[in-house]
């Protein structure tokens, strides 16, 4: 089963800032939000990250221009999947305005880097994208 998260911007430093982010990538899942993404859907899904912003940024810190044609394309791109995380509210806000309709189930969740997340909410996140993946 492939799901697809939804981010808002890609970083990797003062060399990378500026240039064409790639429009999908497998996540490191020895990075925060690589683990905790990781954490959420199982070790046996076939997980891609797409962006909001075709631009990389220098750090974590920094924000790109959300660009919703740009989603809508990757989205459009990477289709089948079985399910589509759009992790935090720029993302939630990118992605509605980017009148992408694919077939996939759709669930909103804090973005993965977020601080507010709790156990429970790990918990019964994790466990709502294991009913969807079941599907």
């Amino acid at each position: 089963m492939r799901v697809v998260a939804l981010l808002e911007s890609m970083w990797g430093g003062v060399q990378y800032e500026g240039r064409k982010a790639p429009r999908w990538f497998r996540i490191n899942p020895y990075n925060f939000s690589g683990r905790r993404l990781y954490k959420l859907v199982g070790p046996a899904v076939d997980l891609l990250v797409t962006n909001c912003c075709p631009v990389m940024q220098q750090a974590a810190r920094n924000h790109g221009k959300p660009d919703a044609a740009w989603v809508a394309e990757n989205l459009t791109r990477l289709e089948p999947f079985g399910l589509l995380l759009v992790c935090g509210n720029v993302a939630r806000l990118t992605y509605e305005a980017s009148g992408y309709a694919g077939k996939a189930p759709v669930m909103y969740t804090l973005h993965p880097a977020a601080r507010t997340w709790t156990k429970d909410d790990l918990k019964s996140t994790a466990e709502e994208i294991a009913k969807c993946i079941a599907l």
